[in-house]
């Protein structure tokens, strides 16, 4: 074929035809907009009866809601300056679910040089748009775990160097907070004797509800020794400790070296569409948090045990003699920074050592128990009590004034005085104590000098009968000069 015949050939070609059955989506608008022409590609997408019916207006109504102001932007911007553009949008197929297109438009200029129009392509992105978003969430989620993660180790430097599970309570609510922003959450502890566990620390912006305090029993997590998750509750999976409407939560058990310790229990306030992928990354941390504050918690129990076999004495589990004079430095040098009163009280069981010849050391031992359980009955939970040695005993009284410290003996001699006490089944004859206090304000004092002082009033109070009460008249103003 010579090249004049394939000239007339590609000449002949119907390019209307070409176009109708394009693999694109093509179209064609005239000078103000109107859409003058689409092919197969597109009639089959939008629905051919529509195409029919509404024409060119087809398209607009096969937009997305909320993209339609955007593409009328765009497309009377093109208009006004006749550039070419590219616009992103949501359009309906013919059998109701949308899809994501981007479209490029080209000036179109006729014979003359005049501008005519556009002619354009559209391009389902439906799957691409898919992919990336779907990158985008697992660069997000994986940003998320990090800080998570980070979060999650701030809180384990705060609780390694905490010194009494006490401390810890404050710091759990601060992170928990964090970690957990569409939660509200408690964490909850056994008690000393494994009966109940209490609520200890609490945090989110709605009540958590739960009850303060649980019977093992009533929660399942506790029961079965593992996560309780309960999604859409229907009532018949709720623990007994939570309160009917609470529709989504967990509840994980808090287990360090076989021993279950309690349980965090956490409420979901918002759940994201796919609450499945959601509950599942909530339960990966919620585990992992729980492991952590097994470790920690267990770590800070054995380290109270081991502070407390330091400071207390094993028997009777008052303070210590040396817990007791650490305690007397500090107080008295707060006494005189707050200007407030410091009184301190020293305390002989009467004939002890006559009562212990008599009736053995096992019968003297119970009553240096029961004479410990009325003092640590008789004071403030800011007083320390302390077992100086054999059957004496001295009870530091920061922030008090003369009157309280003196009425605090008073009381305390009558009560011991009342003790019944028994041994083998049997009773045992009735026992009196003698008190020595001193007092200090305003003043600084030598310990030694404070602790003569009481010692030489209790020594008075035995000198003259026993079973009283003498106050020191020490003047530690003069002695400190």
């Amino acid at each position: 074929m010579s090249d004049k015949e394939k000239t007339l050939t590609v000449d002949n070609i119907n390019f209307q035809t070409l176009a109708e059955d394009a693999p694109v989506t093509l179209w064609l608008t005239d000078v103000v907009g109107k859409v003058i022409f689409t092919n197969n590609q597109y009639k089959n997408f939008i629905g051919r009866e529509k195409v029919e019916k509404m024409g060119g207006d087809a398209w607009f109504h096969a937009l997305h809601p909320d993209d339609k102001d955007y593409c009328l932007t765009v497309f009377k911007d093109a208009f006004e300056t006749f550039k070419p553009f590219t616009m992103e949008y949501r359009l309906r197929r013919r059998d109701g679910e949308y899809r994501n297109f981007i479209d490029h438009g080209e000036p179109y200029i006729d014979d003359l040089g005049k501008f005519s129009g556009f002619v354009g392509s559209s391009t389902d992105i439906t799957e691409q748009k898919m992919s990336e978003d779907q990158l985008k969430k697992s660069h997000d989620e994986l940003t998320q775990y990090n800080e998570e993660m980070n979060l999650i180790n701030q809180l384990n430097s705060y609780l390694q160097v905490c010194r009494s599970i006490d401390e810890t309570y404050p710091i759990v609510s601060y992170y928990s907070e964090q970690i957990f922003p569409d939660c509200t959450g408690s964490l909850y502890l056994f008690n000393d004797k494994k009966t109940v566990v209490e609520s200890m620390a609490i945090w989110g912006t709605d009540p958590v509800k739960s009850a303060n305090v649980i019977d093992p029993d009533d929660c399942w997590s506790l029961r079965q020794g593992k996560e309780h998750t309960a999604l859409d509750n229907d009532e018949r999976l709720r623990c007994k400790h939570v309160e009917d409407g609470v529709l989504n939560y967990i509840c994980e058990p808090i287990i360090a070296q076989g021993e279950m310790l309690g349980m965090l229990h956490i409420e979901f306030l918002k759940i994201g569409d796919d609450k499945h992928h959601y509950m599942e990354s909530r339960k990966r941390l919620i585990k992992i948090a729980a492991d952590n504050l097994a470790l920690s918690l267990v770590s800070l129990k054995l380290r109270e045990a081991l502070q407390s076999q330091s400071v207390r004495d094993p028997m009777t589990m008052l303070f210590n003699r040396r817990h007791m004079e650490e305690t007397l430095d500090r107080e008295i040098l707060r006494c005189a920074r707050s200007k407030q009163g410091l009184g301190v009280i020293m305390s002989d069981i009467d004939h002890f050592k006559s009562f212990n010849d008599q009736y053995g050391h096992d019968a003297g031992d119970i009553v240096l128990i029961e004479f410990s359980k009325v003092l640590i009955e008789s004071f403030r939970g800011s007083d320390i009590v302390c077992r100086y040695g054999g059957e004496e005993f001295i009870i530091i009284m920061p922030e008090s004034t003369a009157d309280i410290v003196i009425k605090r003996a008073e009381e305390l001699c009558k009560e011991i005085s009342k003790l019944e006490l028994l041994y083998d089944g049997k009773p045992l004859p009735q026992i009196t104590a003698s008190f020595g206090v001193a007092y200090i304000d305003n003043a600084v004092v030598e310990k030694s000098l404070l602790l003569k002082a009481v010692d030489l009033a209790l020594y008075e109070a035995k000198d003259s009968g026993r079973n009283r009460v003498v106050v020191s008249n020490t003047d530690f103003a003069k002695s400190d000069e």
